[in-house]
């Protein structure tokens, strides 16, 4: 009776460590996640009265096409807006390296809202989660348009970050029109955290296939036909959960040969041990 109590108990004490690493490790993810959300600054960026205020907002990241996509707002001065608070002379915001050569035109009498840009960055997608993103030499200008012809305006450039799961340095919070600065965008530690889960869910699946097949050919469990299927699904189930990875790294990425591979191979070397017990003890 007191070696049954105690086996018991170790048993219970094992269960009992399994949900306390699990709850701890969702709490931990959780404020992990709580705290990269909440570290947003207030904005106290104001343009000088014969200036402009230009914020490069990054909104996506297109890794397989090397670019980065923003929306670009100019907020004018005073002495640029007319009585109803609309530009006063047409705006023009030419921002390079952009892989388009088109120049950003904001027209007289309107309101300055934001433009869609994208910008050439340097990077290699399949390093995916490690991957970042290098727009180099990205630089600002702003110039009016009036009777008089085409005027340089002074210009403060603020980059900002709209990116979910990504990280975005400009080296400076306020850069002056014409000074060349360096874009680079990387994934946060909460969407490592999440990509590395992904990857862990799928070396699960071979991991338990095995131990359900070796355990079978030891003859240490009995054959059952219907698990044949549930490999079968395992097998099947690898794509789709590897389409949920954020980002979608391309094929041949680094995820590919360092897990997708493996699982893989993990998944039909367990099928076909089983389909061994299956011929050797089937009747």
């Amino acid at each position: 009776m007191a070696v049954g109590t105690d086996l018991g108990t170790s048993s219970r004490w094992k269960v009992a460590a399994v949900v306390g690493a699990v709850v701890v490790c969702y709490v931990a993810v959780l404020l992990s996640y709580a705290s990269a959300h909440s570290t947003d600054e207030v904005d106290t960026h104001t343009p000088d009265p014969g200036g402009a205020l230009v914020y490069v907002d990054m909104s996506s990241v297109a890794g397989t096409d090397f670019s980065l996509d923003a929306r670009v707002s100019v907020y004018p001065g005073s002495e640029l807006m007319d009585n109803n608070g609309h530009l006063d002379r047409d705006v023009v915001v030419d921002l390079t390296p952009m892989q388009a050569e088109n120049q950003l035109e904001f027209p007289a009498g309107s309101a300055a809202g934001p433009l869609p840009a994208t910008i050439y960055a340097d990077g290699d997608a399949r390093s995916w989660p490690f991957d970042r993103y290098t727009a180099q030499s990205v630089t600002v200008r702003v110039f009016g348009r009036t009777d008089a012809g085409q005027q340089p305006i002074p210009a403060v450039v603020v980059v900002t970050n709209s990116l979910t799961g990504w990280n975005v340095d400009a080296g400076s919070t306020e850069i002056r029109d014409g000074d060349e600065f360096d874009v680079t965008v990387s994934r946060n530690t909460v969407s490592k955290v999440y990509d590395l889960a992904i990857c862990l869910v799928l070396l699960a699946l071979p991991t338990c296939a095995l131990f359900v097949a070796v355990s079978t050919v030891r003859r240490r469990k009995k054959f059952q036909p219907p698990m044949v299927t549930w490999f079968a699904v395992m097998l099947f189930a690898v794509l789709p959960i590897r389409n949920l990875l954020p980002g979608a790294p391309p094929i041949g990425s680094w995820v590919d040969y360092t897990v997708i591979l493996w699982v893989v191979m993990g998944l039909v070397t367990a099928m076909i041990s089983y389909v061994y017990a299956w011929w050797r003890d089937a009747p």
